[in-house]
């Protein structure tokens, strides 16, 4: 995670990178007939490290949307 830990807006987008190369990574090679797909992703914290789990959907042929999947 200390690739996370630098200061500035550089950090976190390393993260968003991450996040959007595994989501990309997990819909390519999802089940056919999925219409959606988790991830787990570490998650930089002030303490340690976290991990959410992260869904992925498709918006339209060409987006994909990522969220925390809880229906609000």
């Amino acid at each position: 995670m200390s690739k996370y830990q630098k200061v500035g807006d550089n950090a976190h987008q390393l993260l968003v990178d991450e996040i959007s190369h595994k989501a990309k990574e997990v819909w390519n090679t999802r089940q056919p007939g999925e219409n959606s797909v988790r991830f787990l992703q570490k998650m930089p914290a002030e303490y340690g490290s976290h991990f959410r789990f992260l869904e992925v959907t498709q918006k339209n042929e060409n987006t994909l949307l990522v969220s925390s999947g809880r229906k609000q």
